[in-house]
């Protein structure tokens, strides 16, 4: 079977999904049936009675009026909700009706394709919610998919992923992108600055929600190009830019005029609804850009150090051991390892900065261990944040088989991100 890779883009609405098939080198994305000037599926199901089968997104409008059944819909939105949908005399909650979707949706797509095995999926999230991020998570294994060929990433990231996989040429200095969804607009520009042979590139984000709300669109269209002429002026003065990006459902050729004018001035400007499910796709098919390539990415919701232990090795050095690499969303930080001591109760953790490369360390003292015969003590050490500014250092006594059980006994050390 041939090898296919999918990025999926899920939003409050709506998803988006882009394939990578082995003999392409471009991603291609899924347009909505009958409608080929859009790529959002709706978020919505429906349940006949007939077949006792889930439809999802596209396929949902044609059968809903042909047979009778089940409508589902706001599923995103309601994820917090603690009612149940009763379907069949079966009660769903909406974070189990949520997993359905994403992998009906999945599962149809690849049905029309059965020559295709599907061999890697990235979904991108519009904002991190943790219910979300623990369904999403489920696709894993409810695909049959490695922990290798399986991600999780922000639209910040997936943008970066897809800026990265276009022409060099399009970003030999700045790269911007505005984005006009239903809630508003908000800006991004991608930095790129060298330190010593490393590219460090730097990801910024300005909520501008205020300056420019969706509801502009449907009342003086002329005043919204006049206005957002302006801000692009100044925020093409800010920096030199080689190329902008439009996105989202409120940007069309029916109001953008004298602001294109401004915006194509000296640089190229691309408008698509399909970049952050684009960007996901790549990042399935190829990794993640800056993995191997000596290039770190900053932003808002990443953690820019690598968390790990300093252990000494038969030479008497010592040698930095990661739990934790760094340079990723923060809710994609986790590891573990297990450690056997040498007659002590004392960890040496170390921060080390990707981007300064400078260290800071700690020491960690484990209190009420029992006293044990060198190198018969095993504890696991796991890395684990709760939000982009804290996290905690969880210490597990594992014991060592029979000899010595383990007390369970667990300390918890929790640490602040400057």
């Amino acid at each position: 079977m041939k090898e296919i890779y999918l990025g999926l883009d899920l939003c409050k609405k709506n998803i988006q999904m882009s394939y990578f098939r082995e003999d392409k080198q471009e991603p291609e994305s899924i347009y909505q049936m009958n409608n080929t000037e859009t790529y959002q599926l709706p978020n919505v199901m429906f349940y006949t009675k007939e077949e006792k089968k889930w439809y999802a997104g596209n396929n949902v409008s044609a059968i809903r009026f042909q047979k009778e059944g089940v409508m589902v819909e706001d599923i995103v939105g309601n994820i917090d909700s603690s009612e149940h949908v009763v379907v069949e005399g079966g009660a769903y909650t909406y974070d189990v009706l949520l997993l359905i979707l994403l992998k009906t949706l999945i599962e149809e797509f690849l049905e029309r394709s059965e020559e295709y095995q599907l061999c890697g999926l990235t979904v991108t999230l519009e904002t991190y919610h943790p219910k979300i991020y623990d369904v999403v998570g489920k696709l894993k294994d409810e695909l049959e998919l490695s922990k290798d060929s399986f991600y999780i990433m922000s639209h910040e990231n997936a943008f970066f992923q897809y800026v990265m996989n276009q022409d060099e040429r399009l970003r030999t200095n700045s790269v911007a992108m505005f984005e006009y969804g239903t809630e508003g607009m908000e800006y991004y520009r991608i930095d790129k600055k060298h330190q010593g042979n490393a590219k460090i590139f730097y990801l910024g984000h300005q909520d501008m929600k205020a300056d420019v709300t969706y509801a502009m669109l449907f009342e003086d269209v002329e005043k919204l190009d006049r206005h957002f002429t302006e801000i692009a002026r100044k925020k093409m003065k800010e920096t030199y830019i080689s190329t902008v990006y439009l996105t989202g459902p409120g940007f069309n050729d029916k109001w953008i005029e004298e602001s294109t004018k401004v915006l194509c001035d000296g640089r190229r400007v691309f408008m698509g609804q399909n970049i952050y499910t684009k960007g996901a796709c790549y990042h399935a098919k190829l990794g993640a850009y800056e993995a191997d390539k000596d290039c770190i990415l900053c932003t808002e919701g990443s953690i820019p150090f690598d968390i790990g232990v300093s252990i000494g090795d038969m030479e008497g050095r010592n040698q930095f051991y990661p739990i934790a690499i760094g340079g990723r969303e923060w809710y994609n930080m986790r590891g573990k390892v297990t450690l056997i001591l040498d007659d002590t109760n004392r960890i040496d953790m170390v921060y080390r900065d990707k981007v300064t490369k400078e260290v800071q360390k700690e020491i960690i003292e484990i209190h009420g261990l029992p006293k044990r015969p060198p190198k018969t003590t095993k504890i696991s050490l796991e890395v684990e944040l709760y939000d982009e500014k804290l996290g905690a250092i969880v210490i597990r006594d594992v014991g060592f088989g029979k000899i010595y059980p383990t007390t369970n006994k667990i300390y918890r050390k929790e640490f602040s991100i400057g």
